[in-house]
């Protein structure tokens, strides 16, 4: 009986702590625009990326370049994924952040929701070298939970994920269900 209610017990944890896990680390997902049916960034494609502030967004140079590193790291780890195309493409990749909260740690610790952690952002991609959009998005990502988990919750953990959000729909890795081959579909 003793060992039944342990396993029980541990079973639970480890389910509680999954679930908790995938909350700062889920990417989040798009919500395009504008979108082109061959925008998949296959793998051998080049990207540049470059991320701005929107006005009344404040966010140092340094947390600038850590998200653009982040965003190059996902996709180079996204396009790994697709098949070689025949012809390479070069793209520009702009991210402006519209909403940056690093939120409160001592508040989310205290009660789930408050103190919360924001990063939201506005993302056009560009076929170079002529500049031709391709296509356009918005990512959003909140984090809300409270406790032990929020408190230890931090920006760059939020960050991670935003990139790989927005990694997932520069890539179609985020359109389908893992295994299946990527396509994206107009929403012209």
């Amino acid at each position: 009986m003793k060992l039944s209610v342990r396993r029980a017990t541990g079973a639970a944890l480890l389910l509680a702590v999954s679930v908790l896990t995938g909350c700062a680390s889920s990417p989040p997902v798009a919500k395009f625009s504008h979108r082109q049916v061959d925008a998949v960034f296959h793998a051998a494609d080049t990207a540049d990326v470059n991320v701005s502030a929107a006005s009344g967004v404040t966010m140092a140079d340094y947390e600038k370049t850590r998200v653009i590193e982040r965003i190059k790291m996902q996709i180079a780890a996204k396009q790994a994924l697709n098949p070689a195309s025949a012809a390479v493409s070069q793209y520009e990749v702009d991210v402006r952040v519209t909403r940056y909260e690093k939120g409160n740690a001592f508040a989310r610790a205290m009660l789930a929701g408050l103190g919360q952690i924001h990063m939201d952002g506005v993302v056009n991609v560009y076929a170079m070298p002529g500049r031709t959009p391709v296509e356009e998005f918005s990512v959003q990502k909140t984090f809300a939970w409270g406790g032990i988990y929020g408190s230890s919750t931090t920006i760059e953990d939020i960050e991670q994920s935003f990139a790989e959000g927005i990694a997932n729909a520069l890539t179609g890795q985020g359109d389908k269900p893992a295994g299946t081959s990527s396509q994206k579909v107009s929403t012209r």
